[in-house]
């Protein structure tokens, strides 16, 4: 691989143009899809802020529960900047910290995950690495076919999906929240793809925009359920409990914030 095809990756509309970029640089002169690229705050911030609430039991009993959710931030700020710049880089960088979402999540919730076999708990750490492995090389088909590797990823979505129910059955109504959420943002990014025109024709072509916003609070939900059903699995080992809360409709509505309400246990 050349300068010049390396030098290509960093060119403003190298990558991907969604159906807003119609519209592209009308609101900033050096944004080329401001509502894509706006729409990614709730994924910047909203781990961050479950980190903040869990914050205690991070310092006093699982830390690594924070590297996923950072990742998930991290996600934010590169379809932040793919967006803006519709450039190849920035394409790649926000599906390849997706793939490395999905390995971290995998790597730090495997030891409290109901389908994990217990008779390969003593060989954790070479299953981590396995997994790890894996996704080095398949990060590195990442780069052979971009156009493939959003598709691939939602592709994805079909055992993440029977994972998340499986897994979080006992925890309110969270996998019908989830995936509800998720089969919506799913629809809106296919139809984003594959009917721009005739958004084009409505004036609105901003359902990746929604997407932006429906899967980040999807995602974000996935990491209360399970930092829920870690900090539960590991209730003999800490002094806390925890129980969900949301916000601002406190009856728990699809489009709520749900978080933690962490408290030390009296002695």
């Amino acid at each position: 691989m050349d300068s010049k095809s390396i030098s290509r990756w960093f060119e403003y509309e190298s990558g991907h143009a969604w159906c807003e970029s119609a519209y592209k640089y009308q609101t900033l002169p050096y944004v080329a899809e401001f509502a894509n690229t706006c729409t990614n705050l709730p994924i910047i911030v909203l781990p961050l802020v479950n980190i903040m609430l869990l914050r205690r039991y991070l310092q006093d009993v699982n830390g690594g529960l924070v590297f996923p959710q950072l990742l998930l931030t991290f996600n934010g700020l590169a379809s932040t900047y793919y967006h803006a710049t519709l450039n190849l880089f920035g394409q790649l960088v926000d599906e390849l910290s997706l793939v490395w979402i999905i390995t971290v999540f995998l790597v730090v919730y495997i030891p409290v995950m109901k389908w994990f076999p217990e008779k390969f708990s003593k060989r954790l750490t070479l299953v981590r690495w396995i997994v790890l492995i894996v996704t080095a090389a398949v990060s590195g088909l990442c780069f052979l076919e971009p156009n493939l590797n959003a598709i691939a990823l939602m592709l994805f979505s079909i055992p993440a999906a029977v994972v998340i129910n499986y897994e979080g059955n006992n925890i309110e109504s969270f996998p019908k929240r989830i995936l509800t959420l998720w089969g919506v943002a799913f629809s809106f990014w296919f139809a984003d793809r594959l009917l721009c025109d005739f958004w084009l024709y409505l004036g609105t072509p901003y359902l990746h925009a929604l997407f932006h916003l429906l899967a980040g609070l999807a995602g974000y939900t996935i990491f209360i359920m399970f930092s829920m059903i870690d900090i539960e699995s590991r209730t003999k080992t800490h002094r806390y409990t925890a129980a969900v809360r949301y916000f601002p409709d406190k009856n728990g509505s699809i489009f709520s914030f749900p978080y933690i309400s962490l408290k030390e246990r009296s002695q």
